[in-house]
């Protein structure tokens, strides 16, 4: 069910279905029929939604009576009349509604023309907002928008010209602290990674990714909540990235989902069917316990291909230029000839993030072979190798001097759980419970060193999100210092460097760790400015020293070396 999130924005809630009746005084809710029939997961979710829907009927709309009441005092509760709906937003957060709407009218509208519209739905106020004046909360006394179809009203209001926002008045789950979510047994890759471990600290709020592919689908039900809107504030025809694979003027060029399909339509010639399982390994939400690394991640979607047809290789490095304006970090998980517009594209990309630079992490390849291919042979380029569940370098991953990290991916027993293209009969998976899910909208056989790349800068996510006053080259150095060494110790040399597994496999723990140790020693510390104040006060020359460089100042520089000092020191034979 689609709720509107303001004027251009919506907000997709799927309904739990719940069985709801009174006993002892109370209206109690409890699985569906249709439900206890569905999968242990499908029903563990609806039994909390059914917890969570009594412990609101009961202590916050105060639907109750004594066991003990009498005939009126039941009548007077209207127990009977008691109807709401709970929905799952996209991250799993429960959110129950009963009869009231909130609405906002446009600023300083005429007191006749609110009631006007009240009138016409056959609303009454609840309450006017104290700290705005043109908010109030409003129910309708006849019941004829309850539960779901308070939705539907709310829609239908916010459409109106008069109303700003409206929107259910919600009664939902909010959490203290950030919780570990727990993705399902399939996604082996996070555990290997130590995501839940991560997650405790960082889940990669705030910072985008930018994933440069063959479209992303923006509506995928596991996605549509991640993806950012309106990534360039300056043109408007810009909602959620775009198309470089055509030009500025084409049509279709800010329409950056898939779109070229030929059957048959489970393979990758032809089709539009790698980045949106791309965009799901780095930053899938978590529906149905289907996660990315970077959970709270935002995804920009940045097309550059349409299926294997032949790309310009000057809108290529356009595509990297964009993302790298408006996307803190680059996954490229792709290769292709050496390219010097590429090239400085990729340079120029050390301007990102107001001067800190975007790390851009690119695919070694997939050939077999003793050459990493480009760009992630590129020194601005992070080179990203795959691994595999038995812990060895998967014998495709290419190898060579400028291998960064490995992550873990398919090639040994196992392949890589995550979203799929969700139009009906395309992607990897086109309806096979086997290939992950009759649905159709994830697939249990992504893999390569294309999975592997966004699934390290997942990880420089959280490494940004924890810490984002790091640099390109130290959120390198931090994957790359705190990498785990995997295969025969023979294989690194004296740098801790190896051709095959770069510094190693990718750690999100540890990686996140060093981040915050990070900022921890870079901030200015009461005790570390004391001496210098000190010093100031004795003699006039230290108090114009002072007035060139105050204490502060000269503590945060203190402060910058001693942060890099926190981080592990990573082996510079590098990429």
């Amino acid at each position: 069910m689609k709720l509107r999130f303001g004027k251009d924005d919506w907000l997709e809630l799927e309904q739990v279905s719940l069985d709801s009746h009174v006993q002892r005084g109370m209206r109690t809710f409890s699985l569906a029929p249709q439900v206890a029939m569905a999968s242990p997961t499908e029903r563990a979710a609806a039994s909390r939604a059914a917890v969570v829907a009594n412990r609101v009927v009961q202590q916050v709309f105060q639907k109750s009576v004594p066991a003990y009441a009498s005939p009126a005092q039941r009548a007077a509760a209207d127990l009977d009349k008691v109807q709401t709906a709970v929905f799952s937003d996209p991250r799993g957060t429960l959110r129950v509604v009963y009869r009231e709407v909130v609405l906002r009218f446009e600023p300083n509208l005429a007191a006749a023309k609110q009631k006007a519209l009240l009138d016409k739905y056959g609303l009454q106020i609840r309450v006017r907002n104290a700290f705005q004046s043109d908010q109030l909360i409003a129910f309708d006394p006849t019941r004829k928008y309850i539960a779901e179809k308070m939705v539907e009203l709310a829609n239908e209001l916010t459409e109106t010209d008069e109303v700003v926002f409206a929107f259910p008045n919600f009664v939902s789950e909010f959490k203290r602290g950030l919780q570990a979510p727990k993705p399902i047994a399939a996604q082996w890759h996070l555990a290997t990674v130590n995501a839940r471990k991560a997650w405790s600290k960082s889940q990669g709020g705030g910072i985008v990714i930018a994933v440069l592919d063959d479209g992303v689908d923006v509506d995928h039900p596991n996605l549509a909540t991640n993806i950012k809107r309106k990534p360039d504030s300056t043109e408007p025809r810009d909602r959620f990235g775009r198309d470089f694979f055509v030009g500025e003027d084409a049509p279709d060029h800010f329409d950056p989902t898939p779109k070229r399909f030929r059957a048959p339509f489970d393979m990758m010639a032809g089709n539009d069917i790698h980045g949106t399982c791309c965009a799901g390994v780095a930053a899938a939400s978590g529906k149905k316990g289907v996660f990315g690394i970077a959970p709270r991640a935002s995804i920009l979607p940045v097309k550059i291909f349409h299926a294997d047809d032949l790309a310009t290789e000057s809108q290529v490095a356009n595509a990297i230029r964009y993302a790298s304006r408006f996307a803190d970090i680059l996954s490229c998980s792709w290769s292709g000839p050496a390219s010097p517009d590429i090239r400085f594209a990729l340079e120029e990309a050390g301007a990102g993030r107001g001067g800190k630079g975007c790390p851009i992490f690119c695919a070694t390849g997939n050939d077999f072979r003793d050459q990493v291919g480009f760009p992630a042979q590129s020194p601005f380029s992070i080179g990203v190798g795959a691994s595999t569940d038995q812990g060895d370098l998967a014998d495709y991953s290419n190898r060579g001097p400028q291998v960064s990290v490995v992550a873990p991916s398919s090639g040994g027993a196992k392949g890589i759980f995550t979203t799929d293209v969700s139009k009906p009969g395309r992607g990897f998976n086109i309806g096979s419970a086997a290939a992950g899910g009759a649905d159709g909208l994830n697939t249990n056989v992504f893999g390569g060193t294309s999975s592997a790349t966004p699934l390290a800068a997942g990880i420089a996510a959280l490494v940004l999100a924890a810490n984002s006053s790091l640099s390109r080259d130290d959120v390198r150095n931090i994957l790359q210092s705190t990498a785990e060494r995997i295969g025969p110790a023979a294989s690194y040399d004296a740098n801790g460097h190896s051709d095959r597994f770069g510094f190693g496999q990718v750690d999100a723990a540890a990686a996140v760790d060093a981040a915050l140790a990070a900022a921890a020693v870079a901030k200015v510390s009461p005790d570390a400015q004391k001496p210098v104040k000190k010093a100031a006060k004795k003699t006039s020359k230290s108090k114009k020293a002072s007035k060139k460089k105050p204490p502060k100042k000269a503590a945060k520089k203190s402060g910058r070396k001693s942060a890099k000092k926190a981080v592990k020191k990573a082996a510079r034979k590098s990429g």
